[in-house]
């Protein structure tokens, strides 16, 4: 039957699509162990993968159009009408969901319809709707090149409004020599910092016409998870980023003083990553070392395809990390051990009353965020060497 051969299709797309994130995964550890030619190895295997998983996609795309060509017809009983059901575009996306989570996504488009008045199959917090990972993810427009700093920190769900994190300072003491059968000589108790967090709600709203409410071709799920991607980045890189600015300070002129940090100022148990504006990334593009070679280099084995001096760059707009477009300004350190994330309500919604011939959607989000360590990284402002000005004497003879 037809929808047997959709339904092995998923199966295989499914398959596909873990086979490249474990590829992916293996790949960044190659990279981090300096393996580079492995890592490169595993590229090549990574876009063969895709091309193959595309070619199923655009193959399941075919057969779900051809399944849905007779809509007069009634639908399939049982398994076949639920399958059917699954494979529905999202937002112009086809959305592969898996069978445990299709019940609270179709629970939620029926909290949307319904404007709240159906809440059958919902988590909820309070008198709000959880809404399902599902609904967050799933319509995630491609190609989306813009850092989400929240996923390269330390990201930690919580289950509680506060607490504490408890953070591991580095050892500075190694074991000592002892003769046999002698008694063990005490070690350094280890030190642990308390990262003291307290969650944040943050809201906005979402509002939706009356026409798009009724129109049952407008998929309002997709409507939420769009807009829900971009304000939800949009908060938590502003939050993220005003941690980042907290670290120490320094200037720099050009590569020696950034070399300087990367090599002494940060202490060797750190990693090295930098988060650039976009400014800041113009000067460093252009840095050339006491050989004439540019210092920053195209790197595929790496996410963001850019390294500095061996360091990963991630580049932000110019008022993520500064305060104005123009400011060149970066941090360099090790994000991971640097900014505590406390992730707790990744997103929820609530219809609310309006007087507008439409209906308002509340949506929150609920995370904090803190220095973990203060040793971990700097907060670093680019100021270049000022360019000398034209001999006025070669105006003058002109």
């Amino acid at each position: 039957m037809l929808s047997e051969k959709i339904k092995e299709l998923r199966s295989q797309i499914t398959q596909k699509q873990t086979a490249v994130n474990t590829k992916i995964t293996e790949a960044q550890k190659r990279a981090e162990e300096d393996k580079l030619d492995e890592a490169t190895a595993l590229k090549g295997e990574i876009s063969t993968l895709k091309e193959e998983l595309d070619a199923l996609k655009k193959k399941l795309a075919e057969y779900e159009e051809i399944a849905g060509m007779n809509p007069e017809e009634p639908a399939p009983a049982g398994e076949e009408e639920d399958e059917e059901k699954r494979s529905m575009p999202v937002g112009g996306f086809h959305t592969i969901i898996k069978p445990g989570k299709q019940e609270e996504v179709r629970a939620f488009e029926e909290f949307l319809r319904s404007k709240g008045e159906k809440r059958d199959g919902l988590k909820s917090n309070g008198v709000e709707a959880i809404i399902p990972i599902d609904v967050i993810t799933k319509p995630q427009q491609e190609p989306e090149d813009v850092v989400d700093l929240a996923a390269i920190v330390n990201n930690v769900n919580v289950t509680t409004a506060s607490g504490t994190y408890p953070v591991l300072a580095n050892a500075e003491t190694g074991l000592v020599s002892v003769e046999e059968l002698e008694k063990n000589p005490e070690l350094a108790k280890p030190k642990f910092n308390k990262v003291k967090w307290e969650v944040v709600t943050y809201r906005g709203q979402l509002p939706i016409s009356q026409e798009a409410i009724d129109d049952s071709g407008v998929d309002l799920t997709a409507i939420v998870a769009n807009h829900l991607q971009q304000v939800k980045r949009i908060t938590k890189n502003t939050k993220v980023a005003a941690v980042l600015q907290s670290f120490p300070k320094k200037t720099v002129t050009g590569t020696d003083e950034i070399k300087h940090i990367l090599n002494v100022d940060l202490k060797q148990a750190y990693a090295r990553n930098v988060v650039a504006t976009a400014s800041a990334f113009q000067f460093l593009d252009t840095l050339k070392d006491k050989n004439g070679q540019y210092i920053l280099r195209q790197d595929i084995s790496t996410p963001t395809g850019k390294v500095l001096l061996g360091s990963q760059v991630n580049v932000v707009d110019d008022t993520v990390l500064g305060a104005k477009a123009g400011d060149a300004v970066m941090f360099i350190g090790d994000l991971k051990k640097a900014v505590f994330f406390a992730n707790r309500v990744d997103a929820t919604a609530k219809w609310i009353e309006n007087d507008v011939y439409g209906q308002v959607l509340s949506l929150a989000v609920r995370f904090d965020v803190k220095q973990a360590d203060p040793k971990a990284g700097y907060f670093v402002t680019i100021n270049p060497p000022a360019t000398e000005p034209e001999d006025a004497s070669t105006d003058l003879g002109k």
